[in-house]
């Protein structure tokens, strides 16, 4: 369920959760770039956050749940995400890509196939594929 879905679905906590997610992984590496910032900002206000609470999420974190993505094509839009934003300022830090292993397999995504995921969304940002597309490609792909 992308950001948007979410927003229209009222799922709030899953929201907050998401958000949570991708301002610890800007802070992996141990600085939060203005690139990863405006890409947080603008994943929030699509989803409607109001400015409370991204303060919230920021200053607070553990204040928010970590809520389980509800199905596979949730687990890959998180993922896909998480990933984006690792990518976003050009650096591909080593600390970025084990907080997107953890959370992959903190959402229940087998463990032999993370590293695989992993690659083939860096794969597929970097050529510019579609969330759709990614989606639909991961999905036929962990059912061979």
């Amino acid at each position: 369920m992308s950001t948007i879905e979410l927003k229209n679905h009222g799922d709030r906590k899953k929201l907050l959760s998401h958000i949570r997610n991708l301002v610890a992984l800007s802070y992996a590496d141990g600085k939060f770039s203005d690139e990863e910032r405006q890409y947080v900002a603008n994943v929030a206000n699509e989803a409607g956050l109001t400015a409370e609470e991204m303060k919230q999420i920021i200053d607070d974190p553990e204040s928010i749940r970590f809520i389980m993505p509800a199905n596979e094509i949730e687990k890959i839009e998180h993922l896909y995400d998480l990933i984006l934003l690792m990518m976003i300022d050009g650096d591909l830090n080593e600390n970025e890509i084990i907080f997107c292993r953890a959370m992959a397999i903190k959402m229940k995504i087998p463990y032999q196939v993370v590293d695989e995921m992993v690659a083939k969304i860096i794969e597929f940002i970097t050529n510019n594929f579609y969330l759709e597309d990614v989606i639909e490609e991961l999905i036929k792909t962990s059912e061979t």
